[in-house]
Parts: structure tokens; C-alpha cells; sequence
């Protein structure tokens, strides 16, 4: 991940959110994973999908891009991480 990118990440002042099955990387730059939403307020769960209840920023670690999301998404689980 370039330099330029976490700052990007850093400067964001809204909440941040991956949705992958995990990544250290990712928590050493507070994102948060995208199951952490509801419980923020920000969204709800429902089989399996997060339904946003207003715009949510996810950050995509492979492509060093922010993507705006309003509508529902597939929930990736998030698994332990060492």
C-alpha cells in the first residue's frame, strides 16, 4: 500500500469500512471491518447484507481506492486474525 494512500486514509473524516474476511493492515489504520456498521448506527444486517442507512465509505486495500456505498451489501465474514 503506497504511502500516499494512507494518508488518504488518514485525512478521511468519515468512518472507514473494509469487507474483506480480514486484514492487519487495515486495523493498523483503524479501518473498521464493515460488520462493525450496525452497531455504529450506521447501517442494518439482514441475511447476510448490510443495508446502509445513510452513505458508507469503503475502502478497497487491493485497488488503494474509497468507494461510496448506499445500497446494500454482501457481508464478507471476518475472521481471526494472528
Amino acid at each position: 500500500m503506497t504511502q500516499k494512500f494512507k494518508e488518504q486514509i488518514k485525512a478521511h473524516e468519515a468512518p472507514l469500512f473494509y469487507n474483506t474476511t480480514g486484514s492487519t493492515e487495515a486495523y493498523k489504520l483503524c479501518i473498521r471491518h464493515l460488520s462493525s456498521s450496525p452497531f455504529l448506527g450506521l447501517a442494518k444486517l439482514n441475511g447476510g447484507f448490510i443495508y446502509p442507512n445513510e452513505v458508507l465509505y469503503i475502502v478497497d486495500l487491493e485497488n488503494e481506492t474509497i468507494e461510496e456505498v448506499c445500497e446494500h451489501i454482501k457481508l464478507c465474514k471476518l475472521e481471526v486474525l494472528d
